[in-house]
């Protein structure tokens, strides 16, 4: 498989891996003149039509994901009954590596790390594309910590596939979500409890469930409650230990409703403990020698009575206020703010007694700028005063710029345009264009270098080549088959049907009939069908030709010329001398003519029988 080269584009280099569905390897774009990586189906799954669909048809979907933290989909096709996959080629290690080798991560770098994976979800999940594979064996790391996460889109493809095929679950059976375990509709939930597992993992070093086998694990992730992650890293801030259980919730509403609104959590949390770490880092030494232990006396018993009677008296004023508060301030109803504008939705909340919050800007081509498109807690429950309403606002259409795709080949125009963020509207025009070849792009609307908004229709008027024009057939007939190819190449037209027939007038390999007849108007491009002898052709016969002398006393050359069944030749080019005269004995096959030259001048000419 080295060293192949697929739809004469991407050279295979050398070999990365593989897994259950597809071998991996390393790449060049010869045309781009970049890496990338390529994975090849293997044979049961390229055998299967209907998986073929689904996941071409996964692949384009997600191919139209463009985020930092997401490797891309480049072009999908198939050479000689390889079904390939080109994506982003990224250089690093896995989070499956890492983990193993320095699981439990620092909080902190953890938490940096699963800020950007749910980056990536955010992104994908607005694009209506859910992972349903989430593990760290399918997020990569860049040698400058750029988290990258791949494979999106691809589980939706293989399910059924997979179940056929070998009877398993879809993802890896440890981080599948309680509704993939029992067979369930899967959305984005599900790549949150995933992630939730992955985190688990980073934080602890272990999975949360174990069992014998696959099925053992799945019926631990619909029964069983994972461990604590402080029982095995007492190092895990108590917050981080809440975020992780929560996503790791068994009903799906009560886990985190978005990828966004658990990102604005971690990145509380990030920057609280960040605080945390800087104040201690910035406590001051004390020196031990600077200890007078003369001085370091315990503290008399009535002291230890006077500081425990104030703790508890804080404590129960503390308690006493908390409640207090607790049962002034009462409970408030959430107002719908949904489809309002944010200052809009904010005063309301106030009104309400509640404090609106907005935790993330989304692009979005249907709802306006400014609009809000989601809230935490939803509309109607009953909640404290005081309490945060979470607000995702809409920032209108992401606008793009529209790549300029003139005299790409449709093929490449479709994929660059996709890749950019566009969509492509199937029913392209054709029209007939004087320079540019057929099937590539004549123009394009929007045009490019246009500035749009994300997902605008791109509609691509293709070429037909040049508009084809009236022309002569040429006399084929008497010609060899290589001759009457040449002739009609120059002619703009095409060899129709090519058969044989048996000749007793023409040699083998000589056209014989021709349909269109020479002569013929016919339009550029058509075909033209001949007829080619197989012999015996012309029996070979021979005739005596005498040349008088010439009528002065000059020396000449004489020549005799055949024109028949073979075509025309020399047969004779001699000196005559004064008053000489010459004799020979000429062949020829079929009818044709000969013609005698003396220096150059025809001075006699008969038709051959």
């Amino acid at each position: 498989m080295i060293g192949k080269i697929l739809e004469g584009r991407y050279e295979i280099v050398s070999e990365l891996g593989g897994g259950g569905m597809a071998r991996v390897y390393r790449g060049q774009d010869r045309l781009l003149h970049r890496n990338v990586t390529i994975k090849i189906l293997r044979e049961q799954y390229a055998s299967d039509k209907d998986f073929l669909s689904r996941f071409e048809n996964e692949a384009k979907a997600v191919a139209k994901l463009s985020h930092p933290n997401v490797v891309s989909i480049y072009d999908v096709g198939q050479d000689n009954g390889l079904h390939y996959l080109i994506m982003e080629y990224v250089e690093g290690s896995t989070l499956k590596e890492l983990v193993s080798k320095e699981a439990p991560l620092p909080p902190l770098q953890a938490i940096d790390i699963a800020q950007q994976i749910c980056s990536a979800l955010e992104h994908a999940h607005e694009n209506d594309v859910i992972h349903r594979d989430i593990k760290p064996h399918n997020i990569l790391i860049t040698k400058n910590g750029r988290v990258k996460v791949t494979d999106f889109g691809i589980a939706q493809a293989v399910n059924e596939a997979t179940m056929s095929y070998n009877g398993t679950m879809v993802g890896s059976v440890h981080y599948i979500s309680p509704e993939q375990a029992r067979g369930g509709v899967t959305g984005t939930a599900a790549d949150i409890y995933s992630f939730g597992i992955v985190l688990y993992e980073m934080l602890t070093g272990q999975l949360p469930f174990q069992g014998d086998t696959p099925v053992a694990v799945a019926i631990k992730h619909l029964q069983e409650l994972p461990r604590p992650l402080r029982e095995i890293n007492p190092d895990v801030p108590p917050v981080v230990e809440r975020i992780v259980m929560r996503t790791l919730e068994k009903d799906p509403d009560r886990r985190y409703q978005s990828a966004v609104a658990l990102h604005a959590e971690l990145e509380t949390v990030k920057r609280v403990l960040t605080e945390e770490s800087f104040a201690t880092r910035e406590l001051p030494a004390i020196d031990a020698s600077e200890i007078n232990p003369a001085k370091a006396r315990r503290p008399r018993v009535w002291a230890w009575i006077v500081l425990t009677l104030l703790f508890f008296g804080l404590a129960a004023a503390g308690l006493w206020s908390g409640f207090r508060y607790f049962l002034l301030v009462g409970e408030t109803q959430v107002p719908s703010v949904v489809g309002m504008t944010e200052d809009k939705a904010l005063e309301l909340l106030e009104a309400a007694g509640l404090r609106g919050q907005v935790v993330a800007r989304q692009y979005d081509n249907t709802i306006p700028a400014g609009e809000v498109m989601d809230q935490n807690p939803a509309a109607g429950e009953e909640v404290r005063r005081g309490r945060v309403v979470d607000l995702i606002v809409s920032r209108g259409s992401r606008m793009l710029d529209v790549p300029s795709v003139i005299g790409y080949t449709e093929r490449e125009a479709r994929l660059t345009l996709e890749n950019a963020g566009f969509n492509v509207l199937s029913d392209s025009l054709k029209v007939f264009h004087p320079n540019i070849p057929a099937g590539s792009v004549v123009e394009q609307n929007p045009p490019g270098n246009s500035t749009q908004p994300e997902g605008t229709e791109v509609r691509l008027i293709i070429s037909k080549g040049p508009e084809p024009q009236f022309v002569t057939v040429p006399k084929l007939v008497g010609h060899t088959l290589t001759e009457a190819q040449q002739l009609l190449a120059e002619a703009k037209l095409q060899q129709g049907a090519l058969t044989y027939g048996r000749s007793e007038e023409h040699l083998p390999n000589v056209v014989i009939e021709q349909n269109p007849a020479a002569g013929t108007s016919v339009l550029q491009g058509s075909n033209v069908d001949i007829v080619v002898s197989q012999g015996p052709g012309p029996d070979k016969r021979e005739m005596d030709v005498t040349i008088p002398p010439a009528p002065d006393d000059e020396t000449h050359i004489v020549r005799i010329v055949i024109s028949d069944a073979r075509g025309s030749r020399e047969e004779l080019n001699q000196t005559q001398n004064p008053g000489q005269e010459v004799y020979a004995r000429v062949t020829f096959y079929g009818q044709g003519s000969l013609q005698v030259f003396r220096d150059d001048e025809l001075i006699f000419e008969r038709a051959l029988p």
